[in-house]
């Protein structure tokens, strides 16, 4: 009877055991996972900046037209975490070239500058303060965050290993804008203004694909306190405001519809 009884003692005991081992394993997975989705809300992303080119020129100048560069690259990153973000120039991005041409009796040199602008939001306020450089002189712009006017296509695709869906929404003068987004990282944000879509946005398409935005690199790594931070330095002004001072600088300079995405300075010496 006593083997018998220990027997039976020693089956329950380690059938508790058992179950305990399992339950233990289930926290285990589950804690893992609450783990691995809360590293994905605080990142960074590196996106490539890539807006194609056409310049012309007149007179003597015309010679150079053939090797004048036909796009323009640029680095851009994107701090984020679950409450805000920040969208800014890559820290020693070598993208941008200068260049050096001779034909004849004239040389030409056309220095590439990318301005310091910045995009802070604020994800649950649904906020932006934005900060533009233009012609030695910066700006501060306010503004919203507008989720509305998304349609989705049902089109996916992977982006860096990342499951994502495409939608789109008609801008003025009836251009469209595409973006890609991935709801695996479960975070409304983006580069630039497009922000507000149901998880991180990893692709940009704009003008037909005459400027795209397209991430190369993700990290979930945590922020320092002061990495996030609102821009300070600027005139305020309003986005209309913006737009009004660039139009009326590029027509006294014969350009239309200027763009301050980048600076060009191009020097010819005979």
């Amino acid at each position: 009877m006593l083997s018998n009884y220990t027997f039976e003692q020693n089956f329950i005991v380690m059938k508790k055991l058992g179950l305990l081992v399992l339950l233990l394993a289930f926290v285990a997975t589950t804690w893992a996972q609450d783990v691995a989705s809360s590293d994905k809300t605080e990142g960074k992303v590196v996106y490539e900046v890539v807006q194609k080119l056409d310049i012309k020129l007149d007179g003597d100048a015309a010679a150079f037209a053939h090797a004048l560069p036909k796009e323009r690259r640029s680095k851009k990153e994107l701090l984020y975490t679950g409450e805000n973000s920040l969208y800014q120039k890559l820290e020693n991005d070598e993208s941008a070239e200068d260049m050096a041409m001779q034909h004849g009796g004239m040389a030409v040199q056309i220095k590439m500058m990318e301005p310091d602008d910045k995009l802070f939001a604020d994800l649950n306020k649904k906020i932006t303060i934005e900060k533009k450089e233009f012609m030695t002189r910066e700006f501060l712009i306010s503004g919203n965050i507008d989720p509305t006017g998304w349609k989705m296509t049902g089109e996916q695709k992977m982006i860096l290993d990342y499951p994502c869906q495409k939608a789109t929404k008609s801008v003025e003068e009836d251009k469209e804008i595409a973006v890609w987004f991935t709801p695996a990282i479960p975070v409304s944000s983006g580069p630039e203004e497009y922000l507000g879509l149901p998880g991180l946005v990893l692709a940009v398409e704009q003008d037909g694909g005459d400027q795209t935005i397209t991430a190369t690199s993700i990290e979930f790594v945590a922020h320092a306190k002061d990495a996030i931070t609102k821009p300070k330095k600027g005139k305020k002004v309003s986005r209309d405001e913006f737009k009004q001072i660039v139009d009326e600088k590029m027509k006294e300079m014969g350009a239309e519809h200027g763009q301050s995405t980048g600076t060009f300075i191009m020097h010819i010496e005979r």
